[in-house]
């Protein structure tokens, strides 16, 4: 468990130093933009290329299993953060977004239940999701930082993303004390419902944001070139 633990730690400081850089001088809308897209590309190659092909190997009915499981929690607990974010701004009440806060406490826990599940799997899936992870927190925990900077204190937007990213910790020692020893089928369920995280975490959150920052042909072509270098990791490691 301590090598987990210690690879755990490194999207943590990803997210520390997203949340410096955005406490001191957030960068760009366009540059974030293009650094969006290039986490949503490791982020969805990291799924594709290292989760999905495993899982359907093992077992592709509880894979599948997986794959719904994923998707129900996923979107669940979207419904459940915009419900809370309709609330407050119902109410009037400014300030935290509680909901988006929330949504990212609850990502991060299940990103480290992922790793806990890869390194559980084998030493070379956890550090390939280490380095997913890495690159994730660091332009989520520079989103999150964004949205905070001007509503709350300069610590604030500095450690929120570090305390947050916490979460994964708990979730990978959580992780590897249930599924050290798990059965291949039970493994490939839990893998199967980590790509679903991964997916969602690309496509309705990093890419919507980049989106909204502005398009451009550039920063559109990072999340391929994220994907390939991916690849490319993938490859050297195995």
């Amino acid at each position: 468990m301590g090598a987990a633990l210690l690879f755990a730690l490194v999207p943590v400081l990803a997210a520390a130093l997203s949340g410096a850089v955005a406490a001191v001088r957030a960068p760009g809308e366009r540059l974030t933009s293009g650094l969006q897209h290039f986490a949503a590309g490791v982020v969805f190659a990291a799924a594709a290329i290292e989760l999905l092909p495993g899982v359907l190997a093992r077992s592709p009915l509880v894979a599948v299993a997986g794959f719904a499981a994923g998707i129900a929690v996923m979107f669940g607990f979207r419904a459940a953060s915009e419900h809370l974010e309709h609330r407050r701004e119902a109410a009037g009440h400014a300030g935290l977004p509680i909901g988006l806060m929330v949504a990212i406490g609850v990502d991060f826990f299940i990103d480290g239940l992922i790793l806990g599940a890869g390194f559980a799997s084998a030493a070379r899936v956890g550090v390939l999701l280490t380095v997913a992870l890495t690159v994730e927190y660091l332009f989520v925990g520079l989103s999150l930082s964004a949205t905070l900077a001007g509503t709350v204190s300069r610590r604030f937007v500095a450690f929120a993303p570090v305390v947050l990213a916490l979460l994964t910790v708990a979730g990978t020692a959580v992780g590897v004390a249930t599924l050290s020893g798990a059965s291949p089928t039970l493994l490939a369920g839990v893998l199967a419902f980590g790509a679903v995280a991964f997916m969602y975490l690309a496509t309705e959150e990093l890419l919507v944001e980049a989106h909204a920052k502005g398009e451009t042909s550039i920063g559109s072509v990072g999340f391929f070139v994220g994907f390939l270098i991916y690849l490319v990791l993938s490859e050297l490691v195995g």
